[in-house]
């Protein structure tokens, strides 16, 4: 894949099991977890990011062929994800077993950097709540968690499918161990995303204020990567620069005309509480409660038609 020619491609062996993982960058070290169908182009893209922040990014190859499964086979990949032992795909209150070797790769890359505080770790869909469960082995300091999506939340049974969407997808001591633990945690999602489930309210209940989600309106699935939306790639690189370094975020800057022709046009919407706009294409508004697709609708076509921009439109929680 060309995305990868500037990665050095390298193999982690732990506990008998050999992944490729690919390295770039300098500094604090973040681990990212790609989504399904694989390591893509995407997934790249958002490492990338975090590279030019001044940090040293593991991407380890979970499963899937580099940039996805190939669309001829990918009702069988999917399948062959689904059975994998590795993968706590449907279980409820139960980590996934890969979660050891992810474990050992945050040890690994925290021992060659000594003075570091500790790991970020970012995971998406179905890895979301991975950089939840690596935190039992106090190595990991800056959990990312977006639309985190096992267990799966299907089922046949009545109540089946709501009970796995609200489940973490950890075992009772790694939820122990969750909860015992100092470190902030972030989360990201689109509030009608039903893959997620219940999951934030969960994350809320058991981690309390240490939980700051984020969520946004509108359609879409993955966050920071195919439905980008790029305030809540800013958060993720902010937070993951103060936990690890301890910078402040990075200024933003503002056009003032744009600025005030976005409040001019979208502050007279009864829900919305605030509006910030980002030099070139970024837009973001905040509203104080869910959205109708009414709403939502007419709230992009203003913003579309006098600014020439799709807003991200966040939730205050």
């Amino acid at each position: 894949m060309d995305e990868l020619a500037s990665w050095t491609r390298t193999t982690s062996t732990f506990d008998g099991e050999t992944r490729e993982v690919y390295r770039k960058g300098s500094g604090t070290g973040v681990i990212v977890l790609h989504e399904m169908p694989g390591l893509s182009a995407d997934v790249v893209a958002f490492a990338e990011q975090i590279v030019a922040r001044g940090h040293t990014v593991l991407l380890p190859r979970l499963f899937g062929q580099l940039d996805g499964f190939p669309l001829a086979t990918a009702g069988e990949d999917l399948r062959r994800f689904c059975i994998r032992r590795e993968f706590a795909v449907f279980a409820r209150g139960r980590t996934s077993p890969i979660v050891v070797w992810l474990r050992a790769l945050a040890r690994a890359l925290h021992d060659e950097q000594p003075r570091s505080p500790g790991v970020g770790v970012v995971g998406m869909c179905f890895t979301g709540g991975f950089a939840l469960a690596m935190l039992a082995d106090h190595t990991v300091i800056a959990p990312v968690l977006a639309e985190p999506s096992l267990p799966f939340p299907v089922g046949v049974l009545p109540g089946r499918a709501a009970a796995r969407g609200a489940d973490l997808g950890l075992s009772p001591d790694d939820l122990a161990a969750a909860r015992d633990s100092s470190c902030e945690v972030l989360g990201l999602r689109f509030r009608k995303d039903w893959m997620s489930g219940t999951r934030f309210a969960a994350l809320e209940r058991e981690l309390g204020d240490r939980f700051v989600g984020v969520e946004f309106e509108g359609p879409g699935h993955s966050v920071l990567t195919r439905d980008r939306r790029g305030s809540g790639v800013r958060d993720v690189l902010d937070f993951l620069d103060a936990k690890l370094d301890g910078r402040d975020p990075a200024p933003i800057e503002r056009d003032a005309a744009r600025e005030a022709a976005a409040v001019a046009e979208l502050s007279a919407f009864p829900v919305v509480e605030a509006v910030v706009t980002r030099q070139g294409d970024e837009l973001e508004v905040i509203v104080d409660r869910p959205l109708t697709d009414d709403e939502f609708t007419r709230l992009g076509i203003v913003a579309h038609d006098r600014l020439g921009v799709r807003p991200d439109v966040r939730l205050r929680r």
